[in-house]
């Protein structure tokens, strides 16, 4: 049933996808081990359009939550904090990249297994709507 719902969601979105603003590449989550139900997720967004785009909320139907986190290191010491928005500078791209700002993805609701896909609803500050698909990637790669 879950992935029937997906499957619509995503064929939906696709077809409302044509023209964005912002396309998706390399996106990916971090697999987790039985039991584990938070991850990461990590991609590149790039701007095609003629005026800045700003991610302002990120969800998720196969998460309880999704946020935008940035990992920095500060007097030897990694720290994480939550970002209100991602901008996306005209022409321009945002990487999500371990390390770095990234979606921390919070209460799956199943265990992604490897190469599954889980899918990522990003609003822009615009009101558009952008469906990213990401590929379940081993624990540890």
């Amino acid at each position: 049933m879950l992935r029937l719902l997906t499957f619509v969601l995503l064929t939906a979105a696709s077809l409302a996808r044509a023209g964005g603003a912002i396309d998706a590449a390399d996106a990916w989550l971090r697999g987790v081990p039985p039991g584990q139900d938070n991850s990461a997720a990590y991609m590149t967004l790039v701007n095609t359009s003629a005026s800045p785009q700003t991610v302002v909320a990120v969800s998720s139907p196969q998460a309880r939550a999704v946020e935008i986190h940035e990992s920095s290191q500060a007097d030897g010491m990694w720290q994480m904090r939550r970002l209100a928005e991602l901008p996306v500078p005209v022409g321009g791209k945002a990487v999500l990249q371990p390390g770095g700002v990234h979606l921390m993805v919070f209460g799956l609701v199943a265990t992604p297994t490897a190469g599954e896909k889980i899918s990522f609803q990003l609003r822009l500050d615009s009101g558009e709507t952008v469906w990213v698909e990401a590929e379940v990637r081993a624990p540890g790669r």
